[in-house]
């Protein structure tokens, strides 16, 4: 079984420090590093697919990787540190059962370290989007996950924003795909400025409401 792990970027200082991590953490596992990335000028990186991003979004960055990905199983993670290479096992150790495997922040033993008001919105937004699509998903906003190589194959995905990972989640449920949710912690990022905003919450509403209103 191969591993391929993600990782969409944009101006990301620390991408190298985390490439040698997550390679540190999967040692001995069959693996490989994916990172897409939206610069202006092309990073000098060491032992990984680079693939220069041709769309917008950052969800749409997460399939033009999956495009060149090798792996059964493919993982996606943020740039920034923000979710901990070494959390990537504890989503790898429960894909023998399921089929997509959330990193998540609010489940027990999960823990968050994101400022008070970024806690706050999180709060809000994963409350209306589970009553928007059903969704029973403690951190259905998550951007850490395990997902069968074969699912990105098996449905048809139209992000919008960086939320592509909710839109796997319910059409996983609506086809009756098993999800399964373990602890992380969520770190506040290490270097660089967050791409969150205003206008990208009433985008994943927006994404939500389609989501729901979508035919089969």
């Amino acid at each position: 079984m191969k591993i391929s792990v993600i990782v969409p970027t944009k101006n990301e200082p620390k991408i190298n420090e985390l490439v040698k991590e997550i390679n540190k953490n999967l040692s001995g596992t069959s693996h490989e590093i994916i990172v897409v990335d939206k610069s202006d000028v092309t990073p000098k990186l060491n032992n990984v697919k680079l693939v220069m991003q041709k769309s917008d979004g950052l969800g749409n960055a997460v399939l033009e990787g999956v495009k060149v990905a090798r792996g059964s199983i493919i993982v996606t993670m943020d740039a920034d540190f923000s979710h901990r290479p070494q959390d990537i096992k504890k989503l790898l150790e429960k894909m023998d059962d399921y089929d997509v495997v959330i990193g998540s922040r609010f489940v027990e033993g999960g823990e968050t370290k994101d400022v008070t008001h970024r806690r706050i919105a999180s709060f809000l937004m994963r409350k209306m989007v589970s009553l928007i699509l059903w969704l029973p998903i403690k951190d259905n906003m998550s951007g850490f996950i395990a997902v069968r190589a074969k699912i990105y194959k098996k449905f048809k995905l139209n992000p919008i924003g960086y939320k592509i990972n909710m839109e796997i989640l319910y059409k996983a449920k609506k086809a009756g795909l098993k999800i399964a949710e373990v602890p992380i912690t969520f770190v506040k990022r290490k270097q660089g400025k967050s791409k969150a905003s205003t206008s990208e919450a009433f985008k994943i509403l927006f994404y939500a409401l389609r989501l729901r209103l979508e035919r089969d």
